[in-house]
C-alpha cells in the first residue's frame, strides 16, 4: 500500500511539474521563443545560452516548489475525505463543529490546522523528498513514457478531489 501511495504522489507531482514547466518555460518564456528564430544579436544569444545552460541542469527549483502544492492538496483532500466519511457515518453536522471551533475553541481549531500542516509535511517528506525519491521516479517515468496513463491518473485524481471538496462544501452550507 505504501508503494502504491508513493507512486500516486509521485505521478501527481510529476504531472504537475511537467505542466508547470510547459507553461512557464515554454509558453510564457520569451527566451524560448527567441531561441527558435535565428538572431544575429550577441546579447540575445548570450541570454539564450544562459537560459539553455540553466535548463540543462535538470529540475527547476522554482517550478518544483510550485509543484509541491499538489501533494499538499492531496494530503488536505485525504483529511477532507475523512471528514466527509465521518459526517456521513456519524451523522454529525460540520457547521456545528465549525461554530464551536470558531466561537469558543479557537485553540482547538489552531491545533487542528497545525496537525494538518505537520501531517502534510511528513507525507511529502516520506513519499517525495526522502532520499530524493521524486528524481528517481522522474527518471522512471521519462524512461517508461506512459504519458497517457500518468495524465489520466492525474485528471481522474483532480476530478475526484474537486468532487470531494464540492460535497464537503455542500455539507457545510446545508
Amino acid at each position: 500500500m505504501r508503494v502504491l501511495l508513493e507512486t500516486y504522489y509521485n505521478i501527481n507531482y510529476y504531472c504537475t511539474y511537467k505542466l508547470l514547466f510547459f507553461i512557464f518555460e515554454r509558453l510564457l518564456n520569451p527566451f524560448y521563443w527567441l531561441s527558435l528564430s535565428k538572431w544575429k544579436n550577441g546579447y540575445i544569444n548570450r541570454c539564450i545560452s544562459f537560459y539553455k545552460r540553466n535548463e540543462a541542469r535538470g529540475i527547476d527549483a522554482y517550478i518544483s516548489s510550485m509543484a509541491t502544492n499538489t501533494p499538499i492538496i492531496i494530503s488536505f483532500w485525504i483529511c477532507c475525505l475523512v471528514c466527509l466519511v465521518c459526517i456521513k457515518i456519524f451523522k454529525v453536522e460540520l457547521s456545528s463543529i465549525f461554530e464551536i471551533a470558531f466561537e469558543k475553541y479557537i485553540i482547538i481549531l489552531t491545533s487542528f490546522l497545525v496537525a494538518i500542516g505537520v501531517f502534510t509535511y511528513y507525507v511529502n517528506k516520506i513519499f517525495l523528498f526522502k532520499n530524493d525519491k521524486y528524481e528517481k521516479y522522474f527518471a522512471k517515468f521519462e524512461k517508461e513514457k506512459k504519458y497517457l496513463l500518468y495524465y489520466g491518473i492525474y485528471v481522474v485524481s483532480l476530478i475526484v478531489q474537486f468532487a470531494t471538496f464540492y460535497l464537503l462544501l455542500m455539507e457545510i452550507v446545508a
